[in-house]
């Protein structure tokens, strides 16, 4: 037993603090953190929609999209990007 224990040591040595992470998460059977939405300034999904920059405003106003508040800030506003993204995939509908 005390030699499975060693040999274990040593195969954790080698591994990322990542990696060791994700080995024990695996283990314990926790889901992997999932990494934050990004945020996208209205501009950039008007672009990407090939809306103007109001026609979002007025998305955010309607509720089609969420209006997210950018810290420190009182006007600032974003988009998820995953609405975005579900938007322009035809997940969700636009009127």
């Amino acid at each position: 037993m005390n030699h499975q224990i060693q040999l274990a040591r040593l195969a954790l040595a080698g591994l990322s603090v990542r990696d060791k992470a994700d080995l024990i998460r695996e283990e314990m059977g926790t889901p992997a953190p999932q990494e934050p939405d990004r945020i996208v300034k209205p501009k950039d999904a008007a672009a990407r929609l090939g809306y103007t920059k109001r026609t979002v405003f007025n998305l955010m106003e309607s509720g089609a999209l969420t209006r997210i508040r950018l810290p420190g800030r009182k006007r600032g506003a974003g988009i998820r990007e995953s609405e975005l993204s579900a938007l322009i995939n035809g997940k969700a509908g636009v009127q």
